[in-house]
């Protein structure tokens, strides 16, 4: 298996794993997990209602870490798909480097518990956010010049990015409830484009 492949592969993993993982923590989540009014963050926390949660905020972190870290070769292998022309390549060349600097502010989502460093952990959250959605978006515009790249990859990476700006920059949709749409919505467009890298590689 070349790196390309590994790279399509390591882009469904990342939203896999974290889904799994943040829903076992809601399952034994401490004293019930309300999914449309607690946010992502608060199975991370050092202490829940009370109760030492230690474990929790190591396995959110592990989550969110490994997301990170998963999606920078992900973001590597979608750039090789946009070099034919000089255009591509520098509008795949700046998608390339905000996606990568997503990275590890998605990992410090989960290593700032919001309890302990609620500064570094909101700062972390509202970058990734923005990075993601508009590396997302300027690969959209990439698979819009690209003749051989279906049209419709480019409409769901908008409309995912469009639901991340709204989350983050329009008041009354920070809740938790927009903020699971938010995120699921990253999720499926990560599994959805590295199937798509998947058949071409």
């Amino acid at each position: 298996m070349n790196w390309k492949r590994i790279g399509t592969w390591c882009g469904i993993l990342a939203g896999i794993q974290f889904v799994t993982i943040t829903f076992i923590l809601m399952v034994f989540y401490p004293e019930g997990y309300s999914f449309t009014e607690i946010p992502f963050s608060a199975l991370g926390l050092l202490v829940t209602r009370g109760y030492p949660t230690p474990m929790n905020w190591f396995m959110f972190a592990t989550a969110t870490t490994l997301a990170g870290a998963l999606s920078m070769p992900f973001w590597l292998t979608i750039r090789t798909l946009f070099t034919e022309t000089k255009p591509l390549k520098a509008v795949s060349g700046v998608g390339t480097i905000l996606g990568l600097i997503a990275g590890p502010l998605l990992a410090g989502i989960g290593i700032f518990a919001g309890d302990v460093f609620p500064a570094q952990h909101g700062f972390s959250t509202i970058y990734f956010f923005l990075l993601f959605s508009s590396a997302i978006i300027i690969f959209s515009i990439a698979i819009l010049l690209n003749k051989d790249y279906e049209n419709v990859y480019a409409l769901i990476g908008i409309i995912v990015a469009i639901i991340c700006y709204t989350h983050v920059l329009v008041p009354g949709f920070g809740n938790a409830a927009m903020q699971k749409i938010a995120v699921y919505s990253l999720v499926l467009y990560s599994v959805f484009q590295g199937y798509k890298m998947r058949k071409v590689f």
